[in-house]
């Protein structure tokens, strides 16, 4: 009888050790970068440095993933304010709804990596009700949505913003460019692209630049696949284990992806590069 309660105790302790753990990683999903644009409007302003906001979802905002926007501000130095508008799990509807405080931040620079969420939750039908649900959309994503998402994301801040506008080609979920998915994040880069040309905004092409790393790899590459436990794994090795990106992606077979979305530093690296040289090249 004694055994059997150790063994019960020990299983209690257990249960609750992983809930709180699973909460704590859990509130990852809901955290902001500190240089969040609310953060920003709090502080007293310097009115001679340029500004540059990154928007985006996770990708950008860097707690689930490599932080190209700290890659960013480390080759630029203290010669810009950075602003990270990343928000985990965003769409371009997301994005859209909190424009107004990325306005009021008076960007010069204005950097929009968004839409692997979009694409992500079209892939399966699953995916879908998971985002509806998460992210409070008032309708099911698809890819006509996104455009249009898109399309007011970039008139608001060509007509309330002096800014200068970047869109950032989303890169390739997981890494076999022969699965199904591949085609389907195709379509919607397409869209960035036409929107780009439409607005006469700057395209920056994340997505061929990582497929033409990715060619270059074994051929051997891991497909997508819809479980998402791959990306709690990975959080647990961040943050509990202490592991870099590096290592969690290659602990899971990837070149460039920690869990078949998030990027490790080589990929974070390639979107770092197409920024900084986009605002040099602006620069005046």
């Amino acid at each position: 009888m004694n055994t059997l309660l150790l063994l019960a105790i020990v299983l209690l302790l257990l249960i609750v050790v992983g809930g709180v753990i699973y909460a704590y990683l859990y509130g990852f999903l809901f955290k902001t970068a500190p240089n969040n644009p609310k953060n920003f409007l709090a502080k007293p302003q310097n009115s001679e440095k340029k500004r540059i906001v990154f928007a985006g979802d996770s990708l950008t905002c860097g707690n689930m993933s490599a932080d190209y926007t700290a890659m960013v501000a480390e080759k630029l130095k203290n010669a810009y304010e950075y602003i990270n508008a990343g928000v985990n799990a965003d769409l371009a509807y997301n994005l859209l709804q909190r424009l107004d405080e990325i306005i009021a931040c008076k960007p010069d620079f204005v950097t929009i990596l968004i839409g692997t969420n979009d694409a992500n939750a079209t892939i399966f039908k699953q995916n879908q009700a998971v985002y509806q649900k998460l992210k409070k959309l008032p309708q099911p994503a698809t890819i006509f949505w996104y455009e249009e998402n898109l399309c007011k994301i970039v008139e608001r801040l060509q007509n309330e913003t002096s800014a200068q506008i970047a869109l950032i080609s989303m890169p390739v979920i997981g890494e076999n460019l022969k699965h199904k998915v591949h085609s389907h994040i195709k379509e919607y880069v397409e869209v960035v692209k036409k929107v780009a040309q439409k607005y006469q905004v700057a395209y920056l092409p994340l997505y061929e630049k990582h497929v033409e790393f990715l060619e270059k790899q074994s051929p051997i590459r891991k497909e997508y696949h819809p479980n998402h436990k791959l990306i709690e794994l990975a959080m647990f090795q961040k943050y509990i284990l202490q592991r870099t990106w590096d290592e969690i992606a290659k602990t899971h077979g990837f070149h460039t992806v920690t869990d078949f979305i998030h990027l490790n530093s080589i990929g974070a690296k390639m979107i770092a590069e197409l920024v900084c040289e986009w605002i040099e090249k602006h620069s005046y």
